[in-house]
């Protein structure tokens, strides 16, 4: 076979045809499929058309009870604040986290507290019927995690970590901000609050007024729009395995380095406009792979596709290819990161079972 992904791969958009090395519109060949008749919202991500945004990361008890019944609480705090709310879909949680992603977009940063308020209510009383738990804490000690972009972290510590504990002793509130997910302004930091109702509403109006205060900044918009599951799970794993890469030096002097190209990849990726990674349409990615390597790439049970699927929601596949009873074709589609991010791991996967099955062949497997 020689390398992964030969000249009869493709990189196109969702659906599109094979080998033409084509970026487009989603849909089947001929342009019949029904989603070419409209984009389809890309999970996670909102339009936003409120200059102010905020962002807290829901644990699934805490997300139905702001859903409501129906529909109804969330409608009613949308009506009620004045505002606009997004929520990923389930199953789509901020890497490392069980918790869903829940931006809202107002007009003014008052009525964003308005909502933060509510928020923790709704918190208040899935703690009363449920009981205590990790991820909500306690009646005396409610816990709730929001994000915070890089930028705006550096306010909320202040010089030597002065601000954050002056916050810390007026609100009687636990606060922990995490490492951020790579050193651009719009990387995320998660920050982690525990406390009475009052602590964890102080804390988050103090946290709204860092992030407000610099929603005219240039790169606002990407961190109001991005998915994190998708980008930011990426850079947050580039960011643990290379640390530092992301303050290096120039591209132009790391030529030669073995880290050269994942450098490219993580600075390209950051230096994107957002619609690239917000497309709603989806790409596609495929690869030819020869048969006798399928079965360690699908993993036992289905297990292997599985799992990077549900990593980077994305859709892996494999298909015949007709007049070639030797080979497959491999295809990923989703959104562009998530794409590229699951082949990746699926070339791990290609890499691990070609390793395997030349050992246990005895020598050197010949490519197909």
């Amino acid at each position: 076979m020689g390398k992964p992904g030969s000249s009869k791969g493709s990189v196109g958009a969702k659906g599109g045809g094979r080998g033409n090395g084509k970026v487009g519109t989603s849909g089947t060949q001929g342009g019949n499929s029904a989603e070419a008749s409209g984009p389809r919202k890309v999970p996670g991500a909102l339009a936003i058309s409120m200059p102010c945004v905020f962002k807290y990361l829901t644990p699934e008890t805490l997300a139905s009870a702001i859903i409501g019944k129906g529909g109804a609480v969330i409608a009613e705090i949308r009506s009620s604040c004045g505002v606009k709310i997004g929520l990923t879909d389930h199953g789509e949680l901020y890497p490392q986290t069980d918790c869903r992603i829940l931006t809202t977009q107002a007009n003014t940063e008052e009525d964003l507290n308005k909502v933060s308020k509510q928020i923790v209510v709704k918190l208040t009383d899935v703690v009363k019927s449920s009981g205590p738990s990790e991820a909500a804490g306690s009646e005396g000690e409610l816990k709730l995690k929001v994000l915070l972009p890089r930028a705006a972290a550096g306010g909320v510590i202040g010089k030597g970590g002065a601000s954050i504990k002056e916050l810390r002793e007026k609100s009687g509130a636990s606060i922990s901000i995490s490492d951020a997910a790579g050193t651009f302004p719009a990387a995320d930091q998660v920050v982690s609050i525990s406390g009475s109702s009052a602590a964890l509403t102080a804390v988050l109006a103090e946290l709204n007024r860092q992030i407000q205060a610099l929603n005219t900044e240039h790169w606002f918009s990407q961190w109001a729009t991005a998915n994190p599951t998708t980008f930011a799970g990426m850079a947050s794993y580039a960011t643990s395995a290379l640390p530092g890469m992301l303050s290096a030096p120039p591209i132009a002097a790391l030529r030669g380095s073995s880290y050269s190209g994942i450098a490219t990849m993580i600075q390209v990726a950051q230096g994107l406009p957002p619609y690239v990674m917000e497309d709603s349409r989806g790409f596609a990615l495929s690869c030819v792979v020869p048969n006798r390597l399928v079965g360690g790439l699908i993993g036992r049970g289905g297990q292997g596709t599985k799992e990077v699927q549900k990593i980077t929601n994305t859709k892996i596949g494999f298909r015949e290819i007709p007049d070639d009873p030797d080979n497959r074709s491999l295809n990923i589609a989703g959104p562009l990161a998530n794409t590229c991010t699951a082949y990746m791991l699926m070339m791990k996967r290609y890499l691990d079972a070609e390793a395997q099955s030349t050992a246990s062949s005895g020598g050197n497997a010949s490519d197909a």
